[in-house]
Formats: C-alpha cells, structure tokens, sequence
C-alpha cells in the first residue's frame, strides 16, 4: 500500500498554486457508489460499515510489512503514517470514514468564513481540547498557526505546503518562523490572507496533517536540529497518543523504527470535543515480516488487523474462506499508460486513441488481482471522488465519439481506424520513431508493462523496452522531462483531498510540468483548452458547481485520450474473525483505528 502520492506529489514542491476543495457536501452516496463496484456480497466495504455501537476496551494487534516514513504531523504524507496521523492528531477539517466527498471540523469548530473576495478565510478554534502530557494545556490558535508555519522549515521538509498553501501571504519565501498571512486576532480565532482568490485549496490542504497544533514553546527545541526532532517527542491532541515518558519521549518507548509502535489512550483527551468514537484502550503495531504469513496469522488468529496491502495470495484465501473478515474498498486511486503527449508519435491524438482502442484492460486488469480488486477504467475521475457518478461512474463517457474505450478487452479493428486518421493506410505505424518504454520491474506492474509494450508492437511500433525498480522509473525516468519518455506503462494517482482538481490538476495540467526537478505529469499532457479550463475551474466555489467544472474537463481529458487509463483501484485488507474493522474510503480502506473495535 505504499502511496502513489509520496512519489508522484514531489513535484508539488516546486509547483504553482493548485486548487482542491474538500468542504461542502455532495448529494451522491458513498452506499449507493459502493454497491455499484463489484464488492463482492459477505465481504466487507468501508462505504457502508457502521461507525457506531462498537465494543469499548481491548488490545488490537496490527501486523504491518511496512515501517511508518514519518511519524511527525508536518512531515507524513504516507498511508500507513497516515493510520497513527489520525488517532494521535487533529488537523482543523477531516474525513469520516465512509467518505471523501464532505469534510468534517475537527480541530475548527465548524466550516470556515471565505470573504467575498476569497483572499480571506476565518476559522475559528475549537474550546476543550488539550494536548497530552507532559504539555497538558489547552490547544490555542497560535498552535495552530505554529503548526501550519513550521511546515515551510527545512527541517521539517513537508511535502505539499507550497503546492497547497503558498496563496498564504509569506508562505511561498518562508523558512520557518512567522507567516505575515497567519493571524491570530484572539485565542480561538485564526485568520488566513492570500495572495489570489483561492480559498478552497488552502481549505482543502487543511485536511491534511500539516494542519494540526504544534505547541512552540514546547517544540521549538525539537524543530531547531535538523532534521527535526519532533516527532519522536510529539505530544497528541486527538484520542490516542504514543506511549511516551515523562518528557515526552517517543522514540524507542512508543515507537521502535523496523520493529513496532504502540498507541495508548491520551489521558487529556475529551470525547466531547471529538466526533470519534475510540473504542479501543491500546493499538499495539508489529512491524516486519511476510506478508503470506502475516495474513495467515491475521486470518486464523485473534485481535489482529494487517493493514498494509496483502500478498495477493492472502487476498484470494480470504475471499474463499474467511470471506468476512475481507473488506475491499473502492476508491483507492488509479493505474493508467501516460504517453508523451508534448514530443514523438504520441502528440498525434489518433495515435493516442489507437493505443487505447488496442489494450486488453481487461488483461491488464486480471494482472493486478482481477476483479476483486479492479474495475476497468473509462475515465479519470475515480470511484468514491466528486463528480464520478456524474461522469458515467463506472460505465463512463460512452457514445461513438469514445468508440476507442468502449470495449474492455480491446478492439483492434478500432485501432487501425485511427492508426489510418494518424496517417498510416496499413492500420499499422511505418514511422521510423524506436520508442522508449520504461516501466516497473516487480510484478503485478512487469506483467502490465509487458502487455502494454507487446501492444505496442502489434500496432507496429518498435520499442525500447526498460524495467527498473519504482523509485528508479520515477526518479530517472518518467518523472525528468528532459528524459523524452514515450510510454510509461505503470503510473497512478491517489488524491490528497476528495475533489475532482485532486484528482486530475497535478497529472494532466500543463502548467505544472516541473522541469527542473521530479515531475508528475508523466505525459507531460499541456494542451492549452484543458490548461485553461483547469485554471477557471480552481477557483469555482461549491460542491455541485465544482463537480460540473472537472467533469467537463474529465471528458475532454479523455476526448484527448491523453493518457490509457485501465485500472479503478479496490484495496483489500484482512482481520481476525474478532474484529469489527472500519475502514477509510479517503485513506485507501485502511483501517481506521478511532473507530475500529473488538467482539
């Protein structure tokens, strides 16, 4: 489960203002979403489990493959990180659960004030929550605001900040220290000033971790090495903390790096300031091991959870005989082929429909787990994100126009037609153009990107073909614009918030090739009708308006066939029999441990 986002959001560092809107709500249901994605009858989905009348007390045991990345709230950027994130800290606005379309106040007391400028946004603090020993004070907007500008220290390194909150005035140039844009006026009251009306991004980045308290006058001696220290001396302002001493030491008592960490109830904490139930007394993580005999010991053992992605072995185990201790969820990202729309064959748009006409995504598909974990891909919004339903859901764009995608399994009939509109009358390519083809050495992704480059070949074209390991592919390949990729066969997107600019500004919006340093639109797709609509529609306000605004561009992204979408990602994870888990559609079906318990 290790997230697309950690690689492909580098770029946002060096990135222009992007706009994402996680507040409002959306009149489609994640239930009803949810039962039309082939999850299976008896086996469990995040959209529709209960986030009630759970057992209170007990030990869950969670066996993880993977080690945390980051520990401290201004740094995590990781799904797995994101599972003690959330117990431990409260960023001003969150996700329940069963959704990624309506945010809830968690550190804010309610939804934001935007000026009708949209250069200013109040929000107001929320009274009663206190951090956990040994600071044990109430939480301040001044923590807030202290939280949210350490981000831009060097020492803390976070990932988004300048993609999400750079409209802050001061932010953009800052390195650590007081932000002129974050005010405030009084202890419960924080006050945002921006350089250009895009409220919805700095709200919606508000989602994020990078949000949550810090209190300075304890963290600053942390925050001054580099790198900083905080987080293994973090203190907690949410449900659960990680067990500590008496000075708030972290590391090697609450969190062993390679070996384990262990969450305990914050003594500090009100339920009464908190939408989270927290059922459980302790959350004790294993860290290490493989993952077919982790599975197996989570699927015949007791109190257990694995939360990080499971042997593909474990999931068809589970699915034929522990069925209801499986939970997929929908709405965990996608996979698609990103051609070089800016240089070789593939600025050609028929050629870029021909390669779409031609892959077998149904074959691409089954390589990735088949239907239990896949839904074929018709366009760029995903399941369980704003405006999908409105786009078609999984049925998609259909219609003459898109005759291209319109059969699964590949039509290449289809294909010479457009490789014929392209300028080749044979229905095969006759260019003289070797195309380079780099893509992901370990299987499922090798087995993709041999479908992908041997489709390739049927339509004529000679290829290059290179596999590397995935930090390799991103970091020397796809992702350096002066590489010249052609095709990268293994590429894919997890939004940070739920709105359709998460899921679809950073990959395909020209405007925000980085060319100095790791890039994220692979296909380095820069068409100026989709640039400009990008751009107008970042700064549309509303949930309903800005469906409509990226479905419009969701359909001329696939009108442009920019990119060979072929997977709609269904994450599984296992339990124990004992366990009544709860998932997160916004964190890819991760369990979410404040609201998870025991029989």
């Amino acid at each position: 489960m290790k997230s697309i986002r950690m690689i492909a959001l580098a770029a946002l560092a060096s990135a222009l203002v992007l706009a994402l809107a996680a507040c409002g709500s959306s009149s489609s249901s994640s239930k009803s979403a949810a039962a039309g994605l082939g999850v299976p009858q008896g086996v469990q989905t995040p959209a529709t489990q209960s986030l009630t009348g759970g057992k209170r007390g007990g030990t869950l045991n969670v066996l993880n493959n993977e080690d945390f990345e980051h520990i401290d709230p201004g740094q995590t950027y990781f799904s797995i990180d994101y599972e003690i994130m959330y117990a431990t800290q409260r960023p001003l606005y969150s996700y329940k659960p069963n959704t990624f379309k309506e945010t809830t106040p968690d550190m804010a007391e309610k939804q934001p004030e935007i000026s009708a400028d949209g250069k200013t946004v109040t929000i107001k603090i929320r009274h009663g929550v206190h951090f956990s020993p040994p600071v044990n004070r109430e939480v301040t907007s001044a923590d807030v605001a202290y939280g949210m500008e350490r981000v831009a220290s060097p020492s803390v390194a976070n990932p988004y900040y300048l993609g999400y909150w750079s409209a802050i005035e001061g932010m953009e140039k800052s390195t650590g220290g007081p932000i002129p844009g974050i005010k405030t006026p009084d202890k419960f009251t924080l006050v945002l000033k921006l350089t250009e009306p895009v409220a919805p991004t700095v709200i919606g980045a508000m989602a994020l971790p990078g949000s949550a308290p810090v209190p300075e006058d304890y963290a600053k001696k942390f925050d001054a090495k580099k790198p900083s220290e905080y987080g293994n001396n973090q203190v907690a302002t949410g449900p659960y903390m990680l067990k500590n001493d008496s000075k708030g030491k972290v590391l090697g008592i609450g969190y062993q790096p390679g070996k384990s960490a262990t969450l305990v109830r914050n003594p500090n904490w009100n339920a009464s300031t908190d939408y989270r139930p927290a059922y459980l007394d302790e959350i004790k993580f294993s860290i290490g091991g493989d993952t077919n005999v982790i599975g197996r010991q989570v699927l015949e053992g007791s109190h257990s959870v694995e939360n990080d992605t499971p042997a593909q072995s474990i999931v068809k185990l589970a699915y034929e005989k522990f069925r209801s201790q499986l939970e997929i969820s929908p709405g965990a990202g996608d996979h698609y082929i990103a051609v070089n729309n800016s240089s070789g064959p593939f600025t050609n748009v028929n050629l870029r429909k021909a390669y779409w006409a031609a892959l077998n995504r149904e074959a691409l598909n089954k390589a990735r787990g088949g239907k239990l974990v896949t839904d074929v891909m018709t366009h760029f919004l995903y399941p369980e994100t704003p405006g999908f339903d409105l786009a078609g859901g999984l049925k998609g764009f259909t219609g003459p126009q898109f005759d291209y995608i319109a059969n699964p399994s590949g039509d290449i009939k289809v294909a010479e037609k457009y490789m014929k509109l392209a300028g080749y009358p044979s229905g095969k390519y006759t260019g003289g153009k070797v195309l380079q083809v780099v893509g992901n050495h370990a299987p499922p992704a090798s087995t993709v990107a041999e479908i992908a480059n041997q489709t390739l070949k049927t339509l004529g074209f000679k290829t290059h073909f290179t596999l590397v390991d995935q930090a390799t592919m991103y970091a020397k390949y796809c992702g350096v614009v002066s590489e010249k990729i052609d095709v990268c066969p293994n590429v894919g997107w997890i939004a940070d918030f739920g709105d359709g600019q998460a899921v679809l500004d950073v990959p395909f919006n020209g405007k925000l090739i980085v060319k100095n340093g790791t890039n994220s639109n692979w296909g380095l797709v820069n068409h100026d009708k989709i640039n400009k609509a990008m751009a107008a529609a970042e700064k549309v306000v509303g949930a309903g308006a800005r469906e409509k605004a990226w479905v419009a561009i969701d359909k001329e992204l696939v009108e442009e066939a920019v990119a060979m979408g072929y997977d709609w990602d269904k994450q599984a994870v296992v339990q124990s029999k004992d366990v009544v888990g709860v998932g997160d559609v916004w964190n890819v079906g991760s369990f979410d441990f404040n609201f998870t318990s025991l029989k």
